[in-house]
């Protein structure tokens, strides 16, 4: 026996297609019609859908998309103000140890170059200093620490008579509020 190298091709077929030259089939109510056409507009309706599926489809993908990339932005935000806010502690010593120094001490240089650099790095990232002295007392940027009488014609409104600790916002965000004494009538 010799064996040849021959392909057979065997066609492969739906249970609901039918072959070219037999009579088509068509189901009705359950039961198979002999000779019953194929409705064309099924078939179009059944592209029509399977288009409204797939457009449907990519809205789906293209809004998890967004909103992946939104809620990726968010953490990203939300791990850059955690981050910025522990620096804050730092300038609040380099400011401390600034007020402190005598002009002529030999480390006040180095300690003032620290502090404006790290200053700088904060401008750079987009914190800024919340100017609280003489403005009217706003509970989302100010944390009023103490409260002391207004003198005579200061109005009915709370302002910031003094500033103990400073704010900073970053963008719309308060990263820390600045601690105040307020003055009320």
């Amino acid at each position: 026996m010799t064996s040849s190298n021959k392909r057979f091709r065997i066609p492969i077929r739906q249970a609901n297609e039918s072959e070219p030259g037999e009579p088509l089939s068509q189901k009705v109510e359950g039961a198979a019609v002999e000779g019953a056409p194929v409705p064309i507009e099924s078939e179009a309706a059944e592209t029509v859908n399977w288009s409204d599926a797939a457009l449907r489809l990519r809205a789906e993908m293209d809004n998890y998309r967004k909103r992946q990339q939104r809620l990726a932005d968010e953490r990203i935000d939300a791990e850059k103000r955690r981050l910025l806010t522990s620096f804050l502690g730092v300038v609040d010593n380099l400011e401390r140890i600034v007020a402190h120094l005598e002009p002529n001490d030999p480390y006040q240089q180095s300690i003032q170059v620290t502090y404006d650099e790290m200053m700088k790095l904060l401008r750079v990232e987009g914190v800024e200093p919340i100017d609280a002295t003489g403005t009217p007392f706003d509970p989302l940027q100010h944390e009023a620490v103490a409260m002391v009488p207004a003198q005579a014609g200061q109005g009915d409104d709370i302002i910031v008579l003094k500033e103990e600790r400073k704010g900073y916002r970053l963008g719309d965000h308060v990263l820390r509020p600045a601690q105040v004494v307020v003055a009320k009538s």
